[in-house]
């Protein structure tokens, strides 16, 4: 049997768990925006560094051909 105190406890825990959910909602909206903005510009940062990586390493390995031929040449 139920008294008045234990109706008075469950609707209090009644309201303050709907509350609480009401207060876990967060716009995500901006924050989303946010980290696909610095996504973005990390993945572009990286690829200009992969580009700069990559044209070095072609340029030495050009380098060491160059003279490999030239060694080849001389021989």
């Amino acid at each position: 049997m139920l008294n008045l105190k234990t109706v008075f406890v469950l609707a209090f825990l009644s309201t303050a768990t709907s509350v609480q959910a009401d207060e876990a909602r967060i716009d995500t909206t901006d924050l989303h925006a946010t980290i696909s903005a610095e996504l973005a510009e990390g993945m572009e940062v990286m690829q200009q560094d992969l580009t700069e990586d990559l044209n070095a390493m072609l340029n030495t390995k050009n380098k060491a051909e160059q003279a490999e031929v030239t060694v080849l040449r001389a021989e």
